[in-house]
């Protein structure tokens, strides 16, 4: 899941912008979670609790503490979200940049540019959160986490299987992707000894097997099912309380 804020004390823009962002996920079929924030101060406050932010939709001129305060001291604190400042002056733009923005859009907000910016953000951010499989002849390949469907461990191999359906065969063991995996997020689960698999992935769950996108089904242990219907309504919780 991408999770964006959108910090600006103009209420009105704050709901246009809000719209905007789900019609751009919707299209691109991305998963996300928008969060939204009236002043800079309550942004901190929330993310100082959380610092989980991927994307920040951000205003330059607000009350109290402005957006390019707030851009220094979370650069200052090491944080790396993706910042896309949003304001109606211009003339902050080489601060913007050197700020690592990843980009400066000028009020009215088009469109275009608007998607076009979130389309990098999202990129950047999902450069993140990948792993860097080995495939054949030594070979490694970026694969991000949110486009992990389930894994199969076929011996010394293991067979990742994509949401858009196209698999690749790593040489690894399932265990040491696993370990990288849980590390990275806390969507995967293991529901038996040969698959690992993405709760974000996951259509139905029955008693013997869950099928995921693509109808796909994978076998449940004897033992696991219990564990794995806590894990699955805790996780889908999780993601609608951010939403």
């Amino acid at each position: 899941m991408l999770r964006i804020a959108i910090c600006d004390d103009d209420k009105r823009l704050l709901e246009v912008l809000e719209r905007e962002v789900r019609s751009w996920a919707k299209e691109r079929q991305e998963i996300c979670s928008v969060e939204l924030f009236i002043t800079a101060e309550a942004f901190l406050f929330a993310w100082e609790e959380k610092k989980d932010m991927d994307v920040l939709l951000l205003d330059i001129e607000m009350p109290g503490m402005d957006g390019m305060e707030l851009a220094r001291l979370l650069r200052g604190k090491g944080d790396r979200t993706e910042i896309i400042f949003v304001t109606g002056i211009p003339d902050y733009a080489p601060e913007g940049y050197d700020l690592e923005a990843v980009s400066y859009l000028v009020k009215p907000v088009k469109r275009e540019r608007l998607c076009a910016a979130l389309d990098r953000a999202r990129e950047k951010a999902g450069r993140r959160n990948a792993i860097l499989a080995p495939v054949c002849a030594g070979e490694l390949e970026r694969i991000y986490v949110s486009d992990i469907c389930f894994l199969e461990g076929a011996g010394h191999e293991t067979i990742l299987r994509k949401r858009d359906g196209a698999n690749i065969v790593c040489k690894a063991r399932l265990q040491e992707l696993e370990q990288e995996l849980q590390e990275k997020s806390e969507a995967f689960f293991k529901p038996h000894r040969s698959y690992l698999i993405s709760l974000d992935h996951v259509e139905r769950i029955t008693k013997k097997e869950i099928q995921m996108e693509g109808g796909i089904l994978i076998p449940i242990a004897r033992g696991k099912w219990e564990s794995l219907n806590r894990a699955y309504v805790l996780y889908f919780r999780n993601q609608c309380a951010a939403l």
